[in-house]
């Protein structure tokens, strides 16, 4: 009998591959799935992974991700979040642009990517705004590897303009020439959808409010902000025809919106994000500023329609929104709620509150591979490298203990903005991640972190002939 050598096995788990679960070995070579077997006798390795009573799913893919290194190591560095990320079973992280510069051109995107590539311990791809309008611009961040463009539809923050420049359109002139311009790159632009003159119409409410009141961030950015501002940007589409992916849908209304336009057939795809689908505004006043992330975490009654858009397939996918600040800026808002900045550290807990829902019954786990695997990679265009244990696929893989039982501490998590993570402490979760993989290796074994100097985590569109 002929063997052959090969990185890693893991052996015995019960491994998703072709839309269900089977108990099989995955043999891994070179970084790719090598073979899908129920015999290894002919098959050797140094490393063996024995994952008897394990689940054995693809690497989750988070299209939505700040780390905005290495401007702000107080929020994080790409190696703490990364370990984040790893620990929360995520092989492939979408950088986005925001940072000091914001990456709005070739320089800035290439710059960081080789800081990414230098320190990270997962795979990631790149984010950039869209910058000046122009074709050189354009081509500079196509031929550099973005994986898709964002673009904001409401102002950058007073005193964070530099992080957002090139990358905020609140005119729906200049969001008609954005979606034009996208549209050349053949990838898909990812929108934060909110409308600046209702918002500058809401901001006056706070005056009825104390400052310290949690309630008057729903009140000056309620549901029909970000409902609007869809709308206004899937009407434009409907002339255009770019593909367009909203992110983080938080309400029934913005949903209606969603539905109505891909009912007409628009190339349209939507996330939510684990705040909203385990979190309302109840947990918000509880949490106080390190509940406030725009838009709005918001009703149990949104929660609940939210799910079934999961089910009824009119939100595509799960992303974590994660934004790591530090407990210094965010304790700011104590006070004065505006001052905190929004955003929370969710990526190493998405999964994990997700297999919660799995094993509450929920959700099934075919369905959470779905939003966070598999339609990520389809969607972005890195499938079938991503997203699916499949021979000569990236050996990107998640090994979990779904019977695993722990409480969410600020003890228990890698983030640097782990003291800010107060909508999730005291979280009691069945199931977790018991190792990740990238590239074939092994990031994270439970306990520890290692990181592959020589593979190339970075993540580019598959180019097609």
């Amino acid at each position: 009998m002929m063997i052959t050598n090969c990185d890693l096995i893991i052996k015995n788990g019960k491994v998703f591959e072709k839309n269900k679960f089977k108990k099989n070995h995955i043999v891994i070579k070179n970084g790719k799935i090598f073979k899908l077997t129920k015999n290894i006798k002919s098959f050797k390795s140094k490393k063996i992974i024995n994952a008897d009573k394990k689940i054995v799913i693809p690497g989750i893919i988070d299209i939505h991700f700040h780390v905005r290194a290495p401007s702000f190591p107080q929020r994080g560095t790409v190696q703490s979040e990364t370990k984040a990320a790893a620990k929360g079973g995520i092989t492939t992280l979408f950088e986005m642009p925001i940072s000091n510069p914001c990456m709005s051109n070739a320089k800035v995107l290439n710059y960081r990517k080789k800081h990414f590539d230098e320190n990270t311990y997962i795979n990631f791809a790149m984010i950039p705004a869209l910058g000046k309008f122009n074709d050189k611009n354009l081509n500079g961040l196509i031929n550099s590897g973005a994986i898709a463009f964002k673009v904001f539809t409401i102002a950058p923050p007073i005193d964070r303009k530099s992080e957002f420049e090139g990358l905020c359109f609140t005119e729906e002139k200049n969001i008609l020439k954005a979606l034009m311009h996208a549209k050349k790159s053949n990838l898909t632009t990812i929108f934060h959808a909110e409308d600046q003159a209702l918002l500058d119409h809401f901001e006056k409410k706070q005056k009825n409010f104390k400052k310290n009141n949690p309630a008057m961030h729903n009140a000056m950015r309620p549901d029909v902000v970000e409902a609007s501002a869809i709308e206004k940007i899937l009407r434009l589409n409907s002339i255009v025809k770019t593909k367009v992916h909203i992110a983080h849908v938080t309400s029934e209304l913005s949903l209606e919106v969603i539905s109505k336009f891909k009912n007409k057939g628009q190339s349209i795809t939507a996330e939510t994000c684990p705040h909203y689908l385990f979190k309302n505004e109840k947990d918000v006043i509880k949490s106080g500023p390190f509940g406030k992330i725009n838009p709005p975490i918001r009703y149990q009654k949104d929660q609940k329609k939210l799910w079934l858009a999961l089910k009824n397939k009119t939100l595509d996918i799960i992303a974590s929104d994660h934004a790591s600040f530090s407990f210094k800026e965010k304790i700011k808002g104590k006070k004065n709620f505006i001052k905190a900045p929004p955003g929370a550290p969710s990526g190493e807990l998405m999964l994990p509150l997700m297999l919660k829902s799995v094993s509450e019954k929920k959700i099934k786990l075919e369905k959470v591979i779905e939003l966070m695997c598999i339609n990520p990679a389809k969607r972005f265009n890195i499938f079938p490298n991503k997203g699916l244990i499949k021979r000569g696929s990236d050996a990107d893989i998640v090994i979990l203990d779904m019977n695993k039982k722990w409480t969410v501490d600020r003890n228990t998590l890698v983030s640097k903005g782990k003291n800010c993570a107060h909508l999730y402490f005291g979280e009691k979760i069945k199931g977790k991640i018991n190792k990740t993989i990238v590239n074939g290796n092994v990031v994270y074994d439970g306990k520890k972190f290692y990181r592959n100097r020589n593979m190339n985590n970075f993540v580019s569109p598959i180019r097609k002939n």
